[in-house]
């Protein structure tokens, strides 16, 4: 069952490569310091505008559609901050602050440091704009905002100023007219001499006159509004087109009623003006007949257009609320012009009854009344337009203007060490996992335990290889004075496995090998029979590497006689086995090196002698060869009591030792467990007390085993 990784497991790992994270960490942190004293300084300024909820266009859009006016506000100022952020809003901005080249860039630039919020529980809008300086955060956060107030006070303005507009090139128009008819009737005077016109006459041109004024003026006001007409569709129709294309008032169903009743009411009121002023109070009821008629009209179309709108936007619905008003005003206009038209024709044919000598006078004395009233008539209606487009005021007032701010934004040069460092951390550890994902090798001994199934019998501390004089390899021994504890403690604990590994049974041969070269396996062989002598039992270290023998380069035996002249010549035991400096340890080296080492290891003859021992050994630890690399280990396995693997640390690829501990498997050696090597920090509890004893062990001696 595979091992859950501990938190302790973790940090053991973090700390094994300590290294990559705080460089990484490093790096991340200068580079964050670095940007952020580079990077050029950014100031943000603010102002507050506030929406007017008492304005004229939120009273009516709610009072027109029923909808309360708290909706409306609130998704009003929604709008407006939208509106803000707009390339329109953008542009009268630049020209307020006099940018006039490259305005493309200088529009993106400008929005790009926009910040709009809505304040929420309040009709306040907070914009916020960004500047390389103080006072340029500031001019152009003032500049938005007063580009702002006049785009929203130019668009509510639009539709009135199309309207005035046109009728200010009719009465060019009119006046012109009156000038030629003014010179033509001037001209029949002369012509004609002393001309006069009969009374009756005279009352018929002044009525002709009155109500063909009339009926231009209706005309001339149908014309402005479809000029308002215009501006309205095209605003709305960039944002609820299908209803714009899809619906006039004069498509209404009710339609057709409304222009039938106003056309009877408009005849009415006419003829009662003939008979009465206009402040008679049969004039004033048919006169509010009429504006209830437009009103319930209205109201009707409201609620249909309405209804067809895609959003419940108020700007929308006050656009088309708009547009509305205007297509019932139009739709008026015609009904009275169908009226007046009627009593003009009527009076026109009067005229036409009257003395031949009178017709051409009184056709000229016609059209210089009607220019006349006409132009008054315009006039008033002029005058009555400038009123209502100078009465238009926007619903927004600017509560605080813009200061120059004090300190920066950005860069957040503490935030972004701080992050920067942050994030070196955490890419520095992903790399360390990353590294431990595809590294090979072993890493922990909890690791090596759950990779191969075995117990761990003792986790060595790493150590530092030297040479001896000679040039050869230096093996680190229990004697040497410099080997002290955790390095000895960890071998008295691997002795203390082995005699206690099995009670009944107790070992008498143990064979040391592990996977593959270099991985201590010599160490752990000469050193585990160092701490078995110590224990006053007699012990034996045969070298069985015939290979590469590494035993006799450290113990340095008198005589080149061993274990391969034992099996082959028949050496008796007491001629290869060398006594050492330790006390109760006696070594028998490889000695001549054979053609066939894996045939002589498998003979009988060493049989019989792992069978029989050495005289007055009670214990022999076997050095032997690896187990991947050639046959030799694998051969001897068998033959012994308990088989010790040895790995180690970052060196052992785990594939390796899994095949190692397969082939020992297949050939029925009994593995006792595993020697974890080139621990850098021993995780078994007991090493943390070793530091405070010191055994005879740690007391300098001779390094050299060989006879003195």
């Amino acid at each position: 069952m595979e091992h859950e990784p501990s938190l302790r497991d973790h940090i053991d790992l973090l700390l094994g490569r300590w290294w990559l994270v705080a460089a990484v960490a490093a790096v991340a942190l200068t580079t964050a310091l670095v940007s952020s004293l580079t990077t050029p300084r950014v100031y943000r300024a603010a102002t507050t505008v506030l929406v007017d909820r008492t304005g004229a266009s939120l009273r009516l859009a709610s009072d027109s559609t029923g909808i309360s006016q708290q909706v409306f506000v609130d998704s009003y100022v929604d709008t407006m901050a939208e509106v803000v952020k707009s390339r329109a809003v953008a542009e009268l901005a630049l020209d307020r602050l006099g940018v006039a080249v490259d305005r493309a860039q200088a529009v993106r630039r400008l929005q790009a440091g926009l910040r709009v919020l809505r304040v929420r529980g309040a009709d306040v809008i907070r914009i916020e704009a960004e500047g390389p300086t103080p006072d340029a955060a500031a001019q152009n956060v003032n500049a938005i905002t007063q580009g702002f107030i006049d785009w929203h006070l130019q668009s509510r303005r639009a539709q009135a100023g199309a309207g005035r507009e046109f009728i200010e090139s009719q009465i060019a128009v009119v006046g012109l007219e009156l000038r030629t008819a003014e010179n033509e009737l001037a001209a029949y005077k002369t012509r004609a001499g002393q001309v006069s016109l009969s009374e009756q006459t005279t009352s018929v041109i002044s009525k002709l006159a009155d109500f063909e004024a009339q009926r231009r003026a209706a005309a001339v006001e149908q014309q402005a509004i479809e000029a308002s007409l215009r501006e309205a569709r095209a605003a709305l129709a960039t944002q609820e087109p299908t209803v714009v294309s899809s619906f006039t008032v004069a498509e209404d169903p009710n339609a057709a009623q409304f222009r039938q009743e106003v056309t009877r009411l408009e005849i009415t009121l006419a003829g009662l003006k003939e008979q009465f002023t206009d402040l008679h109070p049969q004039v004033m009821a048919t006169r509010a007949q009429i504006s209830e008629a437009e009103s319930r009209f209205k109201q009707m179309a409201v609620e249909r257009v309405i209804s067809r709108l895609v959003t419940r936007n108020p700007v929308h619905q006050d656009l088309a609320r708009q547009l509305i008003t205007l297509e019932v005003g139009r739709e008026a206009a015609k009904a009275r012009q169908s009226a007046l038209q009627g009593i003009v024709s009527r009076y026109e044919q009067d005229v036409r009854a009257f003395p031949a000598t009178e017709v051409q006078l009184a056709r000229l004395t016609r059209d210089v009344r009607v220019a006349e009233q006409t132009y008054i008539q315009l006039s008033e209606k002029l005058q009555e337009a400038k009123i209502a487009e100078a009465s238009i005021v926007g619903d927004l007032r600017v509560v605080d203007r813009a200061v120059a701010p004090t300190v920066s934004v950005r860069p957040h040069t503490l935030m972004n060490v701080l992050f920067g460092a942050l994030l070196g951390l955490v890419v520095g550890a992903c790399g360390v996992y990353v590294l431990e994902a595809i590294e090979t090798t072993f890493k922990t001994p909890q690791q090596v335990a759950d990779v191969l199934g075995l117990p761990v019998l003792a986790e060595i501390p790493t150590w530092r290889d030297g040479a001896n004089g000679n040039g050869k390899r230096d093996l680190p021994l229990l004697m040497d004075h410099r080997r002290r504890a955790p390095f000895a403690e960890a071998f008295r604990h691997l002795r203390t496995s082995l005699l206690y590994l099995s009670p009944d049974r107790p070992l008498r041969t143990v064979q040391v090998t592990s996977p593959g070269p270099g991985e201590g396996k010599t160490t752990v062989s000469a050193n585990l029979a160092i701490a078995l002598s110590q224990t006053g039992r007699r012990v034996c270290l045969m070298e069985c590497d015939l290979r590469r023998p590494t035993l006799s380069w450290a113990f340095q035996p008198k005589t080149t006689l061993g274990l391969s002249d034992l099996l082959v010549d028949g050496l008796s035991a007491d001629q290869a086995v060398q006594p050492t400096t330790v006390e109760n340890l006696w070594l028998l080296p490889s000695g001549v090196k054979p053609p066939n080492p894996a045939e002589l290891l498998g003979s009988q003859k060493m049989r019989a002698l792992l069978d029989q021992g050495i005289d007055g050994a009670e214990l022999m630890v076997l050095d032997a060869t690896p187990v991947l690399p050639v046959a030799d280990a694998s051969v001897l396995a068998p033959a012994v009591d308990g088989v010790i693997l040895v790995v180690h640390i970052g060196k052992t690829p785990r594939d390796a030792a899994r095949r190692a501990r397969e082939h020992l498997a297949a050939v029925g050696a009994r593995v006792l467990g595993v020697v974890v090597n080139g621990v850098a920090t021993p995780t078994r509890g007991y090493y943390h007390y070793a530091g405070y004893y010191d055994t005879e062990l740690d007391q300098p001696e001779s390094k050299s085993l060989a006879h003195s």
